[in-house]
């Protein structure tokens, strides 16, 4: 009991950080290094390849557009845009120059690609009291539309990337020298000259981005990030690149959107001196395809998506050299399907395991990825992050259990939601003492290594049994034949509710053979009731199965397998 006390206080202690932030604001920082160079090429995308000046022009474009809209200190901006598109970026950098909160309304749950319905984006621009909304002129007609039915009528400005646009199709090619004009008065002493009058950044928003989850069920929960938080880490992490002897220019890979997760990963990338290779959605045979021609050193991807990687008929020749660091995370890793990544992509790989709520919470490293037993774990906690796991349902910070044992993990950071948009009563639930509790079953082991079971409200009570579909999940993908799943309950007249699986086969296989595997890895108990055969399982728009979409296409219950086409399981 005393030593595993110990073993908590230490665990916690591991997370204090003697770094110190940086000074200044994240975007005025990645201005001035673009202003450095204005003729390097930043960011490379569908639309067009934007050198240094063309992100600056963008920048100050959009800044005018937004102040003369009313936008500043205390306002929201809504963004509406096609996936990935510039604007995600620049203009997110204007509005936080103006000390505004910017919120996304392209989508939240649904499927990659899929606009939620503009009742339910007007909704969350209402929630949020956008003053403004941002659009491209692929939804300029969207943004009319929404503006005319909003009872705050919102003002609707139509940007894009106009006279800053590049449209070289080599990502290497020098940009026209009439660019460099545009960088000129947006560099140290312009932006600082500017401050002084009024007109530069403010100091920043309190919320820097209202994220709305991509959660399986229910209405979407906007999130509110700190924009301190948000500020800190670009800085921070940016400082630590920049003096990175092995990555002296980074290039980074960005297949998720850029409304979520990335956007910071990407910001680090900018202010460090690098360079972006944006796409609009997630490709694997591009993805490995531009790793090679583009010498990408840098990328982030979901679980699946590195799955879907190692799967691909061309990994095994793709040209990878270039990788310095592939992270990855968005659920729970199969520890033989990362064993297969590691042989792939080698100690680049790092898994984080964090939350749109807690931000970052622990670190899994490529060196980690070296020991096989150290992969079934999501690693230690970030400097700075403190973590608990408590008695499952009791709430309280100091109700720990002991090692080994499964409870709910709690993490107080600095890089913590400040609460939910217009749910206090959700916010105090979530909130407690400096503590959020993430909704994640967990355990430490003895090393104090974290160990992910699964979500709170995944649990499958089938005939008294409790199974957690991530051990279900994990012993699938043990099985040669599988290369992907995902796991969930769904009601049943005779047990309470039935496991079932949704699968993507690599090689022939029947139920009876996957159910005897999981019966023989875990118990009977945990063996599913129905498989469904997919040929890739449907992702949200953040690159996680869709559980949702999982569960309305599932077949009857009963013993078999189904196949799906996207649409209706039939066989």
């Amino acid at each position: 009991m005393g030593r595993n006390r110990k073993h908590r206080e230490r665990i916690r202690v591991t997370g204090r950080s003697t770094t110190q932030s940086a000074p200044g604001h994240y975007v005025t920082r990645i201005l001035d290094v673009l202003a450095r160079d204005p003729r390097a090429p930043r960011v490379h995308t569908r639309w067009g390849r934007l050198d240094g000046a063309a992100v600056i022009g963008a920048v100050r474009a959009a800044r005018a557009e937004l102040a003369a809209a009313g936008a500043g200190p205390g306002t929201t901006v809504g963004i509406l845009t096609a996936t990935n598109h510039p604007l995600t970026f620049t203009a997110r950098y204007a509005a936080h120059l103006l000390g505004t909160t910017v919120v996304y309304v392209r989508s939240a749950n649904p499927g990659a690609d899929v606009l939620l319905p503009a009742a339910e984006q007007a909704a969350l621009l209402e929630e949020c009291g956008a003053e403004v909304l941002v659009v491209d002129p692929a939804h300029a007609a969207r943004g009319v539309e929404l503006a005319g039915v909003l009872p705050r009528r919102p003002a609707v400005r139509v940007l894009d990337i106009g006279p800053y646009e590049e449209h070289d199709a080599e990502y290497d090619t020098e940009p026209a020298a009439e660019h460099e004009a545009a960088a000129a008065g947006a560099g140290p002493a312009a932006e600082h000259e500017a401050a002084a009058t009024g007109a530069g950044p403010a100091a920043g928003p309190e919320c820097a981005v209202i994220t709305y989850t991509s959660g399986s069920g229910g209405r979407p929960k906007g999130v509110r990030q700190s924009f301190a938080a948000w500020n800190r880490l670009v800085l921070d992490d940016a400082a630590a690149l920049a003096a990175e002897p092995r990555e002296p220019a980074a290039r980074m890979l960005v297949v998720t959107p850029t409304s979520h997760t990335v956007a910071v990963m990407a910001d680090v990338v900018l202010a460090a001196g690098g360079s972006l290779v944006v796409h609009e959605h997630f490709d694997a045979g591009r993805v490995l395809a531009d790793i090679g021609e583009l010498r990408i050193t840098r990328g982030y991807l979901t679980v699946p998506q590195l799955y879907r990687l190692v799967d691909h008929p061309g990994a095994a020749t793709a040209e990878l050299s270039s990788l310095r660091q592939l992270v990855y995370s968005g659920c729970t890793a199969s520890p033989a399907r990362l064993a297969e990544a590691f042989r792939l992509f080698g100690p680049v790989l790092v898994q984080c395991y964090g939350s749109t709520e807690a931000g970052r919470i622990t670190l899994l490293d490529g060196l980690d990825h070296f020991e096989t037993e150290l992969l079934p774990s999501v690693g230690r906690p970030f400097p700075g992050v403190e973590v608990r796991i408590l008695a499952s349902g009791t709430g309280r910070s100091d109700h720990e259990v002991e090692i080994g044992e499964i409870g709910e993990i709690v993490v107080r950071s600095a890089y913590l939601m400040s609460g939910y948009q217009g749910d206090p009563a959700l916010t105090a639930g979530t909130l407690r003492d400096g503590w959020l509790r993430t909704g994640d079953l967990g355990r430490w082991d003895a090393y104090g290594r974290l160990h992910l079971v699964d979500r709170v409200g995944r649990v499958v009570k089938t005939a008294g049994v409790k199974v957690h579909p991530a051990d279900v999940e994990r012993a699938l993908l043990t099985h040669p034949a599988v290369a992907d799943c995902s796991v969930y309950g769904l009601p049943d007249p005779v047990t309470g509710e039935a496991v079932h699986a949704a699968v993507v086969l690599r090689a022939p296989s029947t139920p009876s053979e996957l159910r005897a595997h999981v019966a023989a890895a875990l118990s009977p108990a945990h063996a599913p009731d129905r498989f469904v055969r997919w040929p890739e399982l449907p992702l949200t728009d953040s690159g996680k199965p869709d559980q949702r979409r999982l569960r309305d296409t599932a077949p009857a219950a009963g013993p078999g397998l189904s196949t799906s086409d996207e649409s209706e399981p039939t066989w």
